[in-house]
């Protein structure tokens, strides 16, 4: 059964949880005509329906779990050379961030795609819990006393069973009240073929911006991991020189107890 159309996706925040294990779950916040909701996912859930809705490849890619994170982790994990610095937790949640960014683009563009095949697939409409055409006519038209006779043509039978995605009511809560579309200077003089190809040349350029900023945070996880690339050769120099001067050390001491003994 058809979907209707998701007009605003975006993951407003990000939450830390301790169990069953500790892990981050993402906020994803769904918007369509009249109502809202908010969907917790992780990102083994985001890596699980990429698998599912490829090949093709999204036009966004799915950001890594782990590049700059895991590079800390390893910093940490031989911290009794060099302490851990108290910077560390805020550039993990620079990490986080740059990650949920990513993400948020990623269902952005699948969402705002000229191809629908990513989000009409069945993974993908489950993974926001959006509801059938004839679940959101029935909500809509309770929500609307006055609706048409076309409107309440597509309104489901209430003893019909909903979808397993449908979310739950009590989630559901208006986005703030927008004013319809009008018409501008620029809008009123196209044809539909030409206000469609309009509107496909704005999406088109919002596409381009996120593109650039993902590109300005790819780079930045770069020149992290780059720094930390540096950062572990020069640690692992200064240990070769330890060992040297341990060794040195100790060969001495051997040749002192030596001549001890012989004037003993």
């Amino acid at each position: 059964m058809a979907a209707p159309p998701i007009q605003r996706v975006q993951i407003a925040s990000f939450e830390h949880r301790n169990e069953p294990a500790p892990h981050v779950v993402y906020v994803i916040r769904v918007g369509m005509a009249g109502t809202s909701w908010e969907v917790q996912r992780r990102y083994s859930e985001f890596a699980a329906l990429h698998a599912v809705i490829t090949p093709p490849a999204p036009p966004a890619p799915l950001p890594p779990k782990n590049l700059a994170a895991h590079s800390l982790r390893l910093l940490r994990g031989i911290g009794g050379l060099f302490g851990a610095s108290s910077g560390q937790h805020g550039m993990d949640e620079a990490a986080i961030e740059e990650r949920r960014a990513g993400l948020e683009l990623y269902l952005r563009a699948i969402v705002s795609a000229r191809d629908d095949q990513w989000r009409l697939h069945p993974a993908f409409l489950k993974f926001l819990q959006v509801p059938n055409l004839e679940d959101f006519g029935a909500d809509a038209a309770s929500a609307h006393p006055t609706a048409t006779q076309t409107d309440i043509a597509v309104r489901s039978d209430s003893t019909k069973p909903t979808r397993p995605f449908l979310p739950d009511p009590a989630t559901l809560r208006p986005w703030s009240a927008k004013k319809p579309a009008v018409e501008t200077n620029v809008t009123r003089p196209l044809s539909d073929a030409q206000l469609l190809q309009h509107q496909t040349d704005t999406q088109m350029r919002a596409q381009d911006a996120q593109a650039e900023q993902l590109a300005k945070i790819l780079a930045r996880q770069k020149q992290l991991g780059l720094a930390i690339h540096d950062e572990l050769n020069e640690q692992t120099e200064l240990l070769h020189h330890l060992t040297t001067d341990v060794q040195n050390t100790r060969t001495r001491m051997d040749q002192a107890q030596t001549r001890m003994a012989r004037l003993e």
